[in-house]
């Protein structure tokens, strides 16, 4: 009998059979969203589609992240590797594993992820893998993200790798403590099946396919195309010129040790002759008494997705490539694997964004035409997390949270930004909710939904802007919690671009005055009142004398750049009465003159 080490079979395997089952093996993940997405009942689930799903091997080595978030897919097998370390040989057909902790493999706190093994002939063959961001999990206030939290005892309701089925059937006693932890219990129950719909399809798909194309087959597959995505790396690395480069960016502070920024350090190492790349991140600061600290499975998947993403689309995203990307962090580091009882429920955002947006700068720093700038770093008030009870249905208890102009994407060495990036932990893989929608699961008005005028940061290539989005009670006060970042330190703009907007978060009086609000934390809106969010841009790439004239152009007449950014930062003058017409400014003319000449 061969196992998934064997190498019989994949010696046998042909062209066309490879194919084949690959795209199978994305067809089985495409169907466990499916079956997640149609029946999630939380909107940030079945609008936002907030989570990913996955298949390992038996030896815990994915096989495709295609289909999910990158911060949630990049280190998967963390989930079925602590399922194996914890219970053994006790695993037993029929079981089901939930896992929200950090300490055990898990992204944050926020993410249930359910994981079953696919048994056949006595034995372990596969894990199925279904992670969502739920908008509660018992936290002491409605959210699941807690940059101000302290320590992991802030952090709400733990679930460290507990079987939640056995013999096809839940454990009441952790389904019943689940829900009395959770606000709304039934949400959270609806949700929970959702996810158990999508392992499930997963376990019912995988068993088909052995059994119509033989085992052996299948696992000889898995290993043939780990072998082919790690020649694909080795063949993309060893294009690029050897370099190094290490450097400081700073994130928002709200720490009295940290006045000047707290400091994010990353060494980038290119080993084209090994067929490696390197990312050293030991030389950055201990955990913090926040929830920003990142854990092991954001650190592994942030740094090997923004690797991979600069080596070209064709390299499949799995264990084989995976293994060309070596990660150095410490225990005990805020941009690292954590030491208890650190807290880390922001750990898919916050400093997570900002260091992978740090990797693909340091790309473009070493190698012009790669890499971008930096794009959106933390949860704009336009993705807060909403909470309160709904006055339209008897004041039932609701808790959501709404991604909503979640915008502001860098700018790339040969094109703009992408509007609806998001940032670099979802990279567009979140959807954007519409106006009728949101309003339609909240009690809420969207007031305004625009493009921020000078949001995104200039550049030869322009950073996406972010949005400017008013958010108004109706008939209730309405919990915002929000997640905020990029005030003190918008994004930054590369190779002369220059950084996007900053962040603003704003509460409008029934009087029309308006306060500022800090980045964090909860803010009620009671009736009349509303949320006022501008939105973080992406950064600019190169200098901004170098673009298009006839681009810069355009970007004034739909509104995107306002006309004293058309001059004063690109240089473009307008002229004739409509100023539909415009020249080279100076300092323009000057730029062309000398690139022309270069």
């Amino acid at each position: 009998m061969l196992t998934a080490n064997d190498t019989d079979a994949s010696e046998q395997l042909d062209l066309f059979t490879m194919v084949v089952l690959r795209r199978r093996f994305e067809a089985i993940i495409r169907e466990m969203v499916n079956a997640l997405f149609k029946s999630g009942r939380s909107g940030v689930l079945n609008t936002a589609m907030d989570f990913s799903c996955s298949l390992t091997d038996a030896d815990f080595r994915s096989v495709s992240v295609a289909l999910g978030l990158p911060v949630h897919v990049g280190a998967i097998e963390l989930i079925p590797m602590a399922v194996k370390e914890k219970f053994g040989e006790a695993i037993r057909p029929g079981d089901c594993f939930v896992n929200n902790s950090a300490y055990h493999g898990n992204t944050h706190c926020g993410d249930f992820t359910l994981c079953v093994p696919v048994f056949m002939d006595d034995k372990v063959v596969f894990y199925c893998i279904a992670r969502a961001h739920f908008g509660d999990m018992g936290f002491p206030t409605p959210t699941t993200y807690g940059p101000d939290c302290r320590d992991v005892y802030q952090e709400g309701l733990k679930l460290p790798c507990l079987r939640i089925q056995r013999d096809y059937q839940d454990v009441s006693e952790v389904t019943d403590i689940c829900r009395a932890n959770i606000r709304s219990p039934e949400q959270f129950y609806g949700d929970y099946l959702a996810c158990l719909a999508a392992v499930r399809t997963g376990e019912k798909r995988l068993k088909e396919l052995c059994g119509k194309y033989d085992r052996e087959v299948v696992l000889g597959f898995l290993k043939k195309y780990q072998d082919y995505a790690e020649t694909m790396c080795v063949e993309a690395i060893s294009k690029l010129p050897a370099a190094s480069i290490s450097r400081t960016v700073r994130y928002d502070s709200m720490l009295a040790d940290y006045p000047d920024g707290i400091p994010l350090t990353a060494k980038l190492t290119i080993e084209p002759e090994a067929g490696e790349i390197h990312v050293d991140l030991t030389d950055n600061i201990d955990n913090l008494p926040l929830g920003i600290n990142m854990s092991e499975s954001t650190v592994l998947a942030t740094c090997r997705m923004n690797v991979l993403g600069q080596l070209g689309p064709d390299i499949p995203r799995c264990a084989g490539s995976f293994k060309r990307v070596r990660v150095t962090m410490r225990e005990g580091s805020a941009v690292g694997k954590p030491r208890y009882p650190a807290a880390t429920s922001s750990a898919t955002t916050h400093l997570c964004h900002l260091l992978g947006s740090h990797i693909q700068a340091l790309f473009a720093e070493l190698i012009d035409g790669t890499g971008s700038a930096y794009g959106t770093i933390g949860l704009p008030g336009s993705s807060s997390v909403v909470s309160g009870g709904d006055f339209r249905y008897d004041g039932r208890r609701f808790v959501n949270q709404v991604i909503m102009g979640y915008w502001g994407g860098p700018a790339l060495a040969r094109h703009d930004g992408w509007l609806t990036y998001g940032s670099v932990s979802s990279q567009g893989i979140l959807w954007q909710s519409s106006v009728e929608v949101v309003e339609q699961q909240q009690p809420i008005l969207v007031e305004a939904l625009s493009i921020r005028e000078d949001g995104g940061g200039a550049g030869r290539q322009q950073g996406a802007p972010g949005a400017y989005c008013v958010f108004a009670s109706r008939e209730n006060p309405v919990t915002f919690s929000l997640g905020a970042a990029a005030r003190q330190f918008p994004p930054l703009g590369v190779r002369g671009g220059e950084a996007g907007a900053a962040t603003q978060l704003k509460i409008r009086r029934k009087d029309g005055g308006e306060i500022d609000l800090p980045s964090t934390g909860d803010v009620v809106i009671a009736p009349g009142e509303a949320l006022v969010s501008h939105g973080p841009g992406g950064g600019g790439y190169g200098s901004p004398l170098e673009r298009d004239p006839a681009k810069v152009l355009k970007d004034y007449q739909e509104g995107w750049i306002s006309r004293s950014r058309l001059e004063k930062t690109y240089g473009v003058v307008l002229t004739g009465q409509d100023g539909t017409d415009m020249v080279d400014g100076p300092a323009t003319a000057a730029r062309r003159k000398q690139m022309g000449a270069a």
